[in-house]
């Protein structure tokens, strides 16, 4: 039992300090893990709570889907609740949704964060225990939260990535995912059998990488700060162009 009541102090103030991180002035956002029904109730998703916080009534989007949903109810461990937000875990009611339209992979979301994509650029650490670099356009697995998609790595500087190496990539992936600033990815083969690396996304909404120029170059070692006010700062440093404030704000999930 040594050293356990702190232990406990400590998960205590990781979690405030997380929830507090993640839900203040941010939209809500659910990874979904799994979906069923209820009879008398209809469908209800379990997940967790990545950002922001969520009430009955609140009205928010299956994404990618675009599916729009109202919360009928919450239950955390059980049991009926008014709230839940980021760090924790629940079940949602929701009405305007059957298991058609919603499945494992899928978020709910606010609106105003409903952006699917199918380019994103990341940082991607291949691990040192691969026997072989990561070559440019490698068919692969991306798994990020609860959804597993195949995709594409595309590398056109370097043309690879070496074993233990970190580079900047744009995964093109086989069809819509929901992606913001931060998230955390995995890479597997193709097959799916063995873990390649991993990844944080930069760039959710990325276009098409025909060359990399200098400028965004900047713009991508901006978006890789950590902080969105560190990340502003940089790109109003660098970019001549200016910077787009509502894409901005999508890509980090803040509110105006």
């Amino acid at each position: 039992g040594a050293g356990v009541d702190t232990l406990k102090e400590q998960l205590a103030a990781a979690a405030g300090d997380f929830a507090t991180r993640k839900t203040e002035g941010q939209h809500f956002r659910l990874a979904i893990d799994r979906a069923f029904t209820i009879a008398g109730s209809g469908t209800v998703v379990t997940g967790t709570v990545f950002n922001g916080a969520v009430a009955p009534g609140d009205r928010l989007v299956v994404s990618p889907k675009g599916v729009s949903v109202r919360v009928r109810g919450i239950q955390q461990r059980g049991k009926p609740t008014e709230r839940a937000e980021a760090g924790q875990r629940c079940a949602l009611n929701l009405a305007g949704a059957d298991l058609e339209t919603v499945a494992r992979g899928d978020w709910v979301l606010a609106e105003a964060i409903h952006a699917p994509t199918q380019r994103l650029d990341a940082r991607i650490t291949l691990l040192a225990s691969e026997a072989q670099a990561l070559k440019h356009w490698t068919p692969l697995h991306l798994h990020l939260a609860t959804a597993d998609v195949t995709a594409r790595i595309s590398i056109p500087k370097e043309g690879a990535i070496a074993p233990g190496a970190s580079a900047i990539a744009q995964l093109v992936l086989a069809k819509p995912v929901s992606a913001l600033n931060g998230d955390r990815l995995i890479l597997r083969d193709q097959s799916a059998r063995r873990t390649l690396g991993g990844g944080v996304v930069l760039d959710p909404f990325a276009r098409p990488l025909r060359r990399v120029t200098s400028a965004r170059l900047a713009e991508l070692d901006a978006l890789e700060q950590g902080s969105p006010e560190a990340a502003l700062a940089a790109m109003l440093k660098h970019v001549e162009r200016g910077v787009d404030l509502a894409r901005f704000e999508r890509m980090f999930n803040l509110k105006p």
